[in-house]
């Protein structure tokens, strides 16, 4: 039983391994890219480095959506929306370029939110590889040769058992004969 259950934890363990391969390369990726928004914000908005007190951003987070899936019997985060709202910026009252600041804060709470449910989703998968890799290990490395030392005992037993019911009965066999020869 042990032997047949091992191959599906190993597939699982495998299919872990994949998903958890792939959340790092997600998660590298849009660290990627907001490194590569920064750089973009230092170039475009030069204006930020000066000591000037910055504007506030008129954007509020409404509502976030992540929605749990399960994967190979995991349940695994999912953002599925994030609902930013835009309060209204008087025109004549801003400098020209606070609209495209606000365009980059926009983009990098999002990406923020992103990377914050990504984190999440790589810290369970890691727990569950953990969790599935003891298993295998204790499967293959403790349970299974217990069980194959068990067997051979018992097989052993059996064979000893049946060696000493061949001979009884061959012994029962020469006593029968010689009451019958005398």
């Amino acid at each position: 039983m042990y032997q047949r259950y091992l191959p599906a934890l190993e597939m699982k363990q495998r299919m872990l391994l994949m998903l958890q391969k792939q959340a790092q390369t997600h998660l590298q990726a849009l660290r990627d890219e907001k490194a590569a928004q920064q750089a973009t914000i230092g170039e475009e908005l030069s204006m930020l480095a000066d000591e000037v007190p910055l504007p506030e951003a008129p954007l509020q987070i409404t509502a976030v959506r992540v929605t749990q899936e399960n994967l190979v019997g995991v349940n695994l985060p999912r953002l599925d929306a994030v609902e930013i709202e835009h309060r209204p910026i008087g025109l004549l009252n801003e400098a020209h370029w606070v609209r495209q600041l606000v365009e980059h804060a926009e983009a990098t709470l999002r990406r923020r939110i992103a990377i914050q449910v990504l984190e999440q989703r790589l810290a369970l998968l890691k727990a569950a590889t953990r969790t599935v890799t003891q298993r295998v290990n204790l499967f293959s490395k403790v349970m299974i040769p217990t069980v194959e030392r068990q067997i051979a005992r018992i097989d052993l037993y059996l064979a000893d058992q049946e060696r000493a019911s061949v001979v009884r009965a061959k012994l029962a066999k020469q006593k029968h004969a010689m009451a019958r020869a005398q």
